[in-house]
């Protein structure tokens, strides 16, 4: 059947509605807008400065509650350049080679659009140094249009100095803490060359070079065209304190025979690396290095995201080339020193890496005497073999003479590792036994129905979470050991001591509250087994980190506004006016941006104790001496996979004591858990970084070999100043939810107030660690 009339209208476009939707997108916030309006200022100058021009270039910043205005006397806009590139959303005047050259920051051209994100309305001035004009434009968010002339130019009298004044007045109710707002433009422009003014003061032209304090040197090392691991060469210089602590300066690179401009300047410790380009910041990054190196980098290559206080995957990658082959490097020549003695972390380089040769310079207890380097032990083991002993006993100790002098182990693992497999390759030894033994093992049939349960069950969850088959039993072991493993290649052998107090307590919650016993004997797991058997889970092996990337390569899943994205942003109301794209085609492309998103409202946090109410009790087989430093390693998430919660933030409350120094947990989103959720089933590493308005969340694989990043950017600062590093796994995964720790020092900013909402965006991906040559 058809009808004998019709009725169509065009599709209609609130243009205005849509650049605020989109554009809020991009700059969420009065301070995003501030960075980019100055990065737009100094990318002028640059391009004025290539030019040949001679002047005295200068940015001035005035921020006020309502109005923030960026002026300079760089390169100046045409009447024409207004219309083709500043007021037209998608169009770059920057995306040169001459721009590139002369060292611009953005090169996206996004242009006006973005302001409005926040501000009602954006005038423009701007004089060219190209052509003999002045122009004035003025635009306003409620008649922005299309269709129609809503942006107005004026003709204006040349003053016969170029440059630009953009003045953005906030909307309603968007004021802007202007306090806050100059602390936040310091930290991107400090290193400028270029004099920069903001209210009055210059906060710019620092040394670069005295970004990262120089420590108190006891020793200096200087290289030329040094190889960092197989594609990049630089100079270096290497300089170190008695203390074992290292800074390291890295020139002159080149990467795969291209020259770089760029350098870079690290110490130990600071785990957080600010980036800049051409001196201009960009975003804070860490570099996966056990040395935790952390400084500033600052590196032309280096691409922002548009909008984003945060780098491209390829600059991500980029810098973490560095990380193993300078943790190698400072290995290789602090192993030289006697400072290498100090240096815990070089200790657990060589360690992990089992680069016994380079341990030479440590110094183990000779009894009788004080301590030797194992060098001078390897020297004095020649003439007689030496005894070493692994043990603590006293009465062994005794036994030692000047004629057969006895060499004690250290304690910690990494040390007694390198003295232990250093003297045993270079020098002549005897071993004084002092190996923990099984004085008594029970029968199978002398143990109770809870003990029998608790074997059981803790040789189904080695086998079915950490791929080990074990056989255990219930005995009496020597030195008052509570668990005892003994690998015999095949299957792992582990003895549970029945009067252990870990042991008794996981018995008694069989016998009296078993509704428990699964998530505790996890816990138990987690905490007193796998430390002991870690090296033996499959996926530790290279072989075994291959296998499981496998089922993690899937679509690249990364959530950053890099140049297909922002096309997305800029051009769809246009592409779909035009009938480039279908209304499906729009609407997918709007849903693959909302999807990049997380939302946390009040409503949907919740309690630890409320979501997960075993958790804490399973913290208490963790080895909680007060007076124990953290542990850092490789750890496996908390597992609740039989629980669900629609929960996306957990608490704790100030009153209970925190989960491994935590009290705050965020939920990873959706589309990320679906994605490579599997990773967190995996043993991993957790470090934190944040600075300006971003977290950056890195979980390294136990194997090494790979890693996880989750990137957060909020619309506020996270934290007054710069941070992070290493910290406690603590992760927790649940049926349909994967919670992550929020360190302390940053919860604050995630949990949202009565009525609040907390809106994150977020991206994800794998980042490949490479392995020292």
């Amino acid at each position: 059947m058809t009808s004998d009339t019709s009725d169509a209208i065009p599709f209609s476009v609130d243009i205005s509605r849509m650049i605020e939707l989109l554009a809020s997108q991009i700059y969420p916030s009065p301070f995003a807008l501030l960075r980019e309006n100055v990065q737009n200022a100094f990318d002028a100058i640059m391009l004025r400065k290539y030019a040949g021009d001679v002047f005295e270039p200068l940015i001035d910043v005035l921020i006020e509650p309502t109005r923030i205005t960026v002026s300079d006397n760089g390169i100046g806009m045409s009447r024409t350049e207004l219309r083709e590139h500043f007021w037209r959303a998608g169009s770059s005047s920057k995306n040169t080679d001459e721009a590139r050259a002369a060292g611009v920051v953005g090169t996206f051209g996004i242009g006006a659009m973005a302001n409005f994100g926040i501000a009602d309305s954006l005038e423009v001035v701007s004089e060219s140094t190209k052509t003999p004009e002045r122009t004035r434009c003025l635009a306003e968010r409620k008649t922005l249009s299309v269709t129609d002339d809503c942006i107005k130019f004026f003709n204006e009298t040349c003053t016969g100095e170029s440059g630009s004044v953009v003045i953005a007045t906030m909307q309603t109710g968007k004021s802007i803490d202007v306090i806050q707002a100059v602390s936040y433009i310091t930290e991107f422009v400090r290193f400028v060359e270029i004099p920069v003014r903001v209210n009055g003061s210059i906060v710019s032209q620092e040394q670069f070079q005295n970004a990262i304090p120089e420590l108190q040197v006891s020793w200096r090392w200087n290289g030329v065209n040094v190889p960092l691991g197989t594609h990049l060469i630089a100079d270096i210089v290497m300089t170190g304190a008695g203390s074992g602590e290292v800074r390291v300066s890295v020139s002159n690179i080149k990467l795969s025979g291209q020259n770089l401009i760029g350098q870079m300047v690290l110490r130990q410790g600071l785990n957080v690396v600010r980036t800049f380009r051409n001196r201009f910041g960009l975003a804070t990054a860490q570099i996966n290095s056990l040395y935790q190196l952390g400084g500033v980098a600052d590196f032309l290559l280096l691409k922002p995201t548009a909008g984003r206080e945060a780098l491209t995957t390829e600059s991500t990658e980029f810098l973490n080339m560095f990380g193993a082959p300078l943790d190698q490097l400072i290995s290789e020549h602090l192993a030289e020193r006697p400072e290498a003695n100090n240096s815990q972390v070089f200790i657990n380089w060589a360690a992990r890496h089992q680069r016994w040769d380079i341990c030479g310079q440590l110094r183990a207890r000779l009894e009788p005497g004080d301590s030797a380097t194992l060098i001078d032990l390897v020297n004095i083991s020649k003439s007689k073999p030496l005894l070493i002993y692994g043990g603590s006993d006293p009465g062994v100790m005794n036994h030692a003479s000047s004629e057969r002098p006895v060499v004690q182990l250290a304690r910690n693992q990494q040390r007694r590792q390198c003295e232990s497999q250093y003297l045993t390759l270079y020098g002549t030894v005897e071993t004084l036994s002092d190996e923990p033994k099984v004085l008594n093992l029970l029968k199978k049939s002398e143990l109770s129905m809870a003990q029998s349960a608790l074997v059981f069950r803790l040789s189904e969850i080695l086998k079915s979470d950490y791929f080990i088959s074990t056989e255990i039993d219930f005995g009496t072991i020597s030195h008052g050991l509570p668990i005892l493993v003994i690998n015999n290649q095949s299957l792992v052998r582990i003895i549970l001591d029945p009067n252990a107090s870990n042991v008794k307590v996981l018995v008694e919650i069989y016998e009296k509250e078993y509704g428990v016993f699964g998530h505790l004997a996890k816990d138990f797991v987690r905490n007193v087994i796998f430390p002991k058997v870690s090296q033996l889970v499959p996926s530790s092996t290279r072989q075994g980190t291959e296998a499981f990337l496998q089922t993690l390569q899937r679509t690249r899943d990364v959530f950053e506004y890099e140049r297909s994205d922002l096309e997305n942003l800029t051009s769809l109301w246009k592409d779909y006016l035009e009938g480039k794209i279908t209304l499906d085609q729009a609407s997918a492309k709007v849903a693959t941006v909302r999807r990049s998103y997380q939302v946390i409202e009040a409503a949907a946090t919740g309690r630890v104790h409320d979501v997960v109410p075993d958790v804490a009790e399973g913290e208490q087989f963790a080895d909680n001496n007060s007076n124990a430093s953290p542990d850092y390693s490789a750890m496996p998430s908390i597992l609740r996979t039989d629980i669900e919660t629609d929960r996306k933030l957990l608490t704790i409350e100030d009153s209970d004591p925190p989960l491994k120094g935590y009290s705050c947990f965020i939920a990873i989103s959706k589309r990320i858990r679906e994605e490579r959720g599997e990773f967190f089933l995996q043993p991993h590493r957790t470090s934190v970084v944040w600075g300006g308005q971003k977290a950056l969340f890195i979980f390294e694989h136990h194997s090494g070999e790979v890693g996880l990043y989750y990137d957060i950017q909020l619309s506020e600062p996270v934290a007054p100043k710069s941070g992070g590093g290493s910290f406690e796994t603590c992760t927790i995964v649940m049926k349909n939810q994967t919670f992550i720790p929020v360190p302390s020092e940053i919860k604050d900013v995630f949990m949202p107030k009565s009525n609040e909402t907390k809106r994150l965006e977020v991206r994800c991906d794998l980042l490949y660690i490479d392995a020292p040559r």
